[in-house]
């Protein structure tokens, strides 16, 4: 079957605006009829949860903030909401907080590749298109901190300074030529 006859609007699947907006409406009521039960809202947010949790662990091992604990098992939180993971630190210092606390942002970039490369590798087909919705929600999702990761990313106005500092020559490249041509080569 043609997928272009489907409509004339959309000569591929992912060019199908009607059905993006469809499937994005039938996510976000699943989400809100399973925040009703803390466990099925945890089984439902699993895979994204342990993704989220688990940059938080990689980034903080890998920054020496020395993770204690690791935890995907529902708690309820203060303000009534639920806690779907957890990872603690003995060791979040002012050289690491930032970048530990905000580590599920990579997830973006993570959601990028797979946004470059998924159609190059599969067919356009309706089901590789709906793998490619759910894998896209998942990983920006699950990219988005939680108010306590913005909480302890910005209470230390030290960790912020030394990470926007590192982040300069990234963000402003042009600025920091002069610099690096002046750098004896290795």
């Amino acid at each position: 079957m043609d997928l272009s006859s489907l409509s004339p609007w959309a000569p591929t699947p992912a060019d199908n605006r009607f059905a993006l907006i469809a499937l994005a409406l039938l996510a976000a009521r699943i989400r809100r009829l399973t925040a009703v039960n803390r466990f099925l809202l945890a089984a439902v947010n699993l895979l994204g949860t342990a993704l989220h949790e688990l940059a938080h662990f990689l980034v903080g091992l890998l920054l020496n903030a020395r993770p204690t604990g690791f935890s995907l098992w529902p708690k309820p939180a203060l303000d009534g909401g639920t806690v779907l993971g957890s990872v603690s630190f003995r060791n979040l210092r002012f050289y690491n907080r930032f970048a530990t606390a905000m580590a599920p942002t990579a997830l973006i970039y993570l959601a990028w590749l797979f946004d470059q490369r998924f159609f190059q590798e599969v067919e356009q087909t309706i089901p590789n298109l709906l793998l490619y919705i759910a894998v896209m929600v998942l990983l920006l999702e699950n990219a988005i901190p939680s108010t306590t990761d913005f909480r302890l990313a910005f209470a230390n106005l030290g960790s912020l300074l030394f990470t926007a500092l590192l982040a300069l020559p990234f963000l402003f490249p042009s600025w920091f030529e002069p610099l690096w041509q002046a750098m004896p080569a290795f």
